[in-house]
């Protein structure tokens, strides 16, 4: 059967590749003793599926994976026995069965939510540069190789200063991730460094969340 798990990837361990993170869950799976399903063919390995690239360098709360089991029901078993393999840095959070049919995380998820954290003495700052990207017709970053700007602008959804923990305040900006409209991690630091937020400011960046939007709807990928 098919399991989707959301997890945390920890800031201890957010210079990980995304590779290295596979290999991290086969490890992982095989010492939790569940029942893995194989591939077939010379040289069989577990049917697990990361979500979308992290890149290397930022750590991510709500990330998701999926993975083929011959167990069947018991999520409460899946749980405890992932937790009690899963090394520092890694956290397991909800999960659940999953039919055939749907949809793989790498086709489904098209929307992520960045936050970048500064000190609290900069809140005024912070808001300020959220007015003036909210009320910016286009947001001009650096292009690939020198190949003059784009506007990332048509790939935001929203941004926000959302409710924070204390210690700092943070931008957060949900953004297109597949297609045309497409907004990278580096084009965001990118954008905050012309309107005045320096990544050496922040005391943190992560990526909060992935999303599956249609039409003006944002879902996480285990409503899908």
């Amino acid at each position: 059967m098919r399991w989707r798990l959301e997890y945390e990837k920890g800031p201890g361990i957010r210079y990980i590749s995304h590779l290295d993170m596979v290999r991290l869950w086969e490890r992982l799976f095989r010492r939790s003793g569940l029942p893995l399903v194989l591939t077939q063919g010379f040289n069989p390995h577990p049917k697990i599926s990361l979500g979308t690239v992290l890149p290397v360098g930022l750590w991510g709360k709500r990330e998701y994976l999926d993975v083929e089991l011959t167990l069947s029901g018991d999520g409460d078993v899946v749980r405890a026995s992932l937790e009690e393999a899963a090394p520092p840095g890694i956290k397991v959070g909800r999960l659940k069965e999953i039919a055939a049919g749907t949809p793989s995380l790498m086709s489904a998820v098209n929307a992520s939510a960045y936050r970048f954290a500064f000190p609290p003495e900069m809140e005024k700052q912070v808001r300020e540069v959220l007015v003036r990207l909210q009320q910016s017709p286009e947001i001009l970053v650096k292009g690939k190789k020198n190949e003059g700007a784009n506007d990332i602008r048509p790939g935001i959804i929203e941004l926000r200063v959302p409710a924070s923990g204390e210690g700092t305040v943070e931008l957060e900006a949900v953004v297109h991730t597949g297609g045309e409209k497409a907004v990278r991690y580096s084009d965001l630091l990118a954008a905050l460094g012309v309107y005045g937020l320096h990544r050496e400011e922040m005391s943190d960046s992560w990526r909060e969340a992935n999303y599956v939007i249609s039409g003006k709807i944002l879902r996480d990928p285990l409503e899908i």
